[in-house]
């Protein structure tokens, strides 16, 4: 038992280690964005404990020689904290008695014979309420054991004025108006239906309209990438941005319509796209919180659905300005604010055993 007061507020010296990384769960751009910014928030507030980032990095001797499993183990032992909070592996237990906190991210997808894994771990924590229904329908999981610590949108999102509106279109498309698109690009994620869609829009709207789709391409398809960008007929008209490159959420607020294209659990593409203002479209199978599906335009990933909700977000402004309104009503329930205060109750209450 930790020594928390019953009121839930974290106190004493605890030592905490925390071990984020992508060894084994790829974790999305947004997910690393959102762990970092509870850690930053949560080590500024909570100055007194002692908090250890990495703790599994790259040591000399002879443990660095040891099997990766093993070698964790034994550095677990050494440092021996009070709670471990992972994102890139669940830990059995070790002589050294410390309570768990995994962060369910979402390509976790473990293997048959790890499907016990998620009992070892005290509490699991994910940023949507529709993953935690996923994960203790598909894991038998307590329903108390699984925790929802919502994320908020960037700090830096801001509306454009004419002037940055000027200068963004200036940079991105030449002067032109366009769509903005959240899409990875590999052998399947299906990212050619954007450009069918996008095809179809064209064809519509007879314009110089552009499309900028912020992408990571998948080692080793690049080559082939290439070779069938090469081909489309409106490349001009397209750009891939590097999300490791371009402040992408100085342009997000230039963009005449987002389309988020991919799942995204930790909601923050949308969230984004709610205080820049900007229409959104996305499909309703993959949300982080089912609250929200009336905030913005559904597609599923097919050209013709996409392609249909363009349109109607190019020529119906009142749609447009309803879904605007409705995606500003939903910011009231995000705020990092919240979001540090309930990771506080589930290291102060929860993992407590209180």
């Amino acid at each position: 038992m930790f020594p928390f007061p019953a009121g839930g507020y974290l106190c004493f010296h605890m030592r905490i280690a925390i071990e984020i990384s992508n060894r084994k769960y790829r974790l999305t751009p947004n997910e690393i964005f959102f762990l970092d910014k509870c850690f930053q928030l949560l080590l500024n507030n909570y100055p007194e404990h002692e908090w250890i980032t990495n703790p599994f990095e790259e040591t000399k001797g002879v443990i660095s020689l040891l099997p990766m499993g093993i070698k964790m183990k034994l550095l677990l032992d050494r440092l021996n904290p009070q709670l471990l909070i992972t994102s890139g592996e669940v830990y059995k237990k070790s002589s050294t008695n410390y309570r768990q906190i995994f962060f369910y991210n979402q390509a976790y997808e473990p293997l048959k014979k790890e499907s016990g894994g998620l009992q070892h771990p005290d509490l699991i924590i994910t940023t949507s309420e529709v993953l935690k229904k996923k994960i203790i329908g598909s894991y038998q999981l307590n329903e108390e054991k699984v925790r929802v610590i919502p994320a908020a949108p960037a700090d830096d999102i801001s509306l454009a004025d004419w002037s940055e509106k000027l200068s963004v279109k200036d940079r991105y498309s030449d002067g032109r108006d366009f769509f903005l698109c959240f899409k990875q690009i590999g052998a399947n994620s299906n990212w050619e239906e954007i450009l069918k869609a996008f095809s179809i829009f064209k064809k519509w709207q007879q314009s110089s309209f552009r499309l900028l789709i912020v992408a990571e391409i998948e080692p080793g398809y690049k080559e082939a990438f290439n070779e069938k960008f090469a081909s489309y007929k409106y490349r001009a008209d397209v750009k891939i941005l590097d999300p490791e490159v371009e402040d992408v959420n100085r342009i997000l607020p230039v963009a005449f319509g987002l389309i988020c294209a991919d799942a995204d659990y930790t909601g923050m593409n949308l969230l984004n796209g709610f205080v820049a203002e900007v229409p959104l479209i996305c499909s309703p199978l993959e949300l982080f919180d089912e609250e929200v599906s009336g905030a913005f335009l559904p597609a599923i990933s097919s050209a013709d659905e996409m392609s249909r909700q363009l349109i109607n977000l190019y020529r119906d402004e009142q749609l447009r300005e309803v879904i605007v309104a409705k995606g500003k009503q939903m910011l009231s329930k995000f705020s990092w604010e919240q979001t540090v205060e309930k990771w506080k109750r589930c290291l102060s209450i929860e993992v407590a055993g209180n």
